[in-house]
């Protein structure tokens, strides 16, 4: 009898013992849990900050390039460029001021180091898209322009709308070539203030030439907005609309590319060609400003 108390106290001991070693066990559990769960809900925050900090900054760009930018991607990828050249306000000088504002104010608010790196903007301001196409806005002194091109070789352009609507009066637009092998059809719409050089007319182009409309102001040979299609400095199905006119007159361009369409399931996104350099404890970022439009 005394045994059976004897091993009845035993297991009751055991008992006790393996049941606060559970507890202890489970409490030291539940603390790392809690620690793990307080880190991965700190991270979370972290880089939500960061995603709005980019988000925001990428609506901020479209406002400060003042390039219109549009897409469809039913069938066809339709891009559509609203762009005044030269334009109404000075944008490498508005992309500096942002600058200064993001690596000052921006940073002290966010409580984080922002840089904005620039560099890669020597008198031309572009903008990439994630397929290869690239827009640039080149302002040159007294020769501004825009230039639409493939990183890859070929736009792969098959139509477009080309509208211009020049403050100005011109003495003479030329007329086009015929080509013998088009491949690409351009809705070409021209007005200005002499009414008797408006232009609405069909143009089949081969693309593998450089095509190009020239639209002079006086009898100053210089006085002239050009206007390359195709092979434009070696770039394949390029377009560039060139305003070498001597008052610089303003262009109001409306460029419509019509291009292959896109998988659908793929994303597609255009980049201000400037480096976002995020640093923050534990968080260090650097990647392109992403426009938010699309």
């Amino acid at each position: 009898m005394e045994h059976v108390k004897k091993m009845k106290g035993y297991i009751i001991s055991f008992s006790a013992i393996l049941l606060l070693s559970s507890m202890l066990l489970f409490a030291l559990f539940y603390s790392e849990n809690v620690q793990s769960r307080n880190l991965d809900t700190a991270n979370i925050k972290k880089y939500s900050k960061l995603e709005f900090i980019k988000d925001d900054l990428g609506f901020d760009a479209n406002k400060i390039l003042g390039t219109g930018i549009s897409v469809n991607r039913t069938g066809n990828l339709e891009l559509t460029f609203n762009e005044i050249i030269p334009s109404d306000f000075n944008k490498m000088q508005r992309i500096v001021k942002w600058k200064e504002f993001i690596e000052s104010s921006y940073s002290s608010i966010n409580n984080a180091e922002i840089k904005l790196g620039i560099k890669r903007m020597d008198k031309v301001i572009p903008i990439k898209f994630s397929n290869g196409l690239v827009y640039d806005y080149n302002f040159d002194a007294g020769k501004n322009s825009v230039f639409f091109y493939s990183t890859t070789g070929n736009t792969n352009i098959s139509e477009m709308d080309l509208n211009l609507n020049v403050t100005g009066s011109s003495v003479f637009v030329s007329k086009p070539l015929l080509s013998l092998n088009p491949d690409v059809t351009v809705n070409f719409n021209y007005i200005d203030q002499n009414a008797l050089n408006e232009k609405h007319e069909i143009r089949e182009l081969d693309s593998s030439l450089d095509n190009t409309i020239t639209i002079r102001f006086s009898d100053d040979l210089r006085d002239v907005i050009e206007i390359h299609l195709g092979n434009v400095n070696g770039k394949i199905n390029a377009v560039w609309v060139w305003n070498k006119s001597l008052s610089q007159n303003k262009i109001n361009l409306v460029f419509k590319p019509v291009m292959n369409a896109i998988d659908v399931n793929s994303s597609f996104n255009a980049f201000l060609y400037a480096d976002l350099n995020y640093f923050q404890t534990d968080l260090n970022s650097n990647d392109l400003i992403e426009l938010k439009q699309f």
